[in-house]
């Protein structure tokens, strides 16, 4: 049986189709969520270390 040969993506024709399986109605809010969650946790690391508080 042969196999099924999938044909390789050819960027940038074929960037759009991320956006098939991503859909960014329905994660934009959630993944900026993220990414806000995420920089908050590094600043507060880093304003906790005694070098970068302001707290002397």
């Amino acid at each position: 049986m042969a196999e099924q040969q999938i044909p390789k993506p050819k960027n940038p024709e074929d960037d759009w189709k991320i956006w098939m399986v991503l859909n960014p109605a329905t994660w934009l809010v959630p993944i900026l969520f993220a990414v806000l969650v995420i920089a908050l946790g590094v600043h507060a690391m880093v304003f906790s270390l005694p070098s970068y508080s302001w707290g002397g």
